[in-house]
């Protein structure tokens, strides 16, 4: 991103966060940290194409992000999102359903082609018993994990996490944070190849160990941070508060 302007989708035009210089490499894991409302959510999602920047350029895979169609759909499928809160699964559908919907979709399979690699992702992710269930009736933390499944289902170059760990309790947090290392450094049912993951959550502590480098959104002004070593250091009042934090 250069020089880029987002804003959400519900306020089109009307930016949020600006200034957004920000180079994302293979393999990198980025934490970006910001209080609620600080546009983290729209940053992603202008980042993979969900919906236009307002200034600023915008590139991926080398190319410049594209618009809805055909090209868009073939760069969006290198792209896994999570979204926050229950990950926008579809509550009409079971979960080995949603899992399904982006194989069958983008693959032109049927349900029944695509239970092996679905099936794969629900033991992979413990979500086994659930296959059957609607997810409109999925508990919270479990439809976040239903969502991780169905973003990773077709194996996506880059990952994107809003506020994975926010609101878990003890168990489903133990489970993140023992996947989320692999998922990075090349988690098996991906075949094993390091993943880029950017992780954009409320609160920054939970991740230290996670991230190789870190951003900040506040009051609409982006900044990188840096490693984890400068963030230790920071004796910013904003960034000691984030740092700070429980989790």
């Amino acid at each position: 991103m250069k020089g880029v302007a987002v804003s959400y989708p519900h306020t089109p035009g009307t930016p949020v966060l600006t200034g957004v210089d920000w180079e994302v490499n293979a393999g990198e894991c980025w934490v970006v940290t910001g209080l609620q409302g600080s546009g983290k959510s729209a940053l992603l999602e202008t980042a993979v194409g969900l919906h236009p920047n307002v200034a600023g350029e915008v590139r991926v895979f080398g190319g410049p992000v594209a618009a809805p169609g055909a090209d868009a759909a073939a760069q969006r499928r290198r792209f896994g999102l999570v979204f926050d809160g229950n990950g926008r699964l579809f509550p009409g559908l079971n979960v080995f359903e949603n899992v399904a919907l982006p194989i069958c979709y983008h693959g032109n399979q049927s349900p029944e082609m695509a239970a092996p690699q679905v099936n794969a992702l629900l033991e992979g992710l413990e979500l086994t018993p659930f296959a059957d269930v609607p997810a409109g009736r999925v508990g919270r933390s479990w439809a976040r994990r239903v969502a991780l499944a169905r973003a990773l289902a077709l194996r996506p170059e880059v990952v994107l996490l809003d506020n994975p760990l926010i609101g878990l309790d003890a168990v489903h947090l133990r489970w993140w944070r023992g996947f989320l290392p692999q998922l990075i450094s090349g988690h098996p049912l991906l075949g094993g190849t390091p993943r880029t993951v950017v992780i954009a959550s409320d609160e920054v502590r939970p991740l230290l160990s996670l991230g190789h480098h870190f951003a900040l959104a506040h009051e609409g002004v982006w900044r990188v941070l840096g490693d984890r070593m400068a963030l230790e250091r920071s004796e910013e009042p904003m960034i000691r508060e984030l740092f700070n934090g429980t989790g």
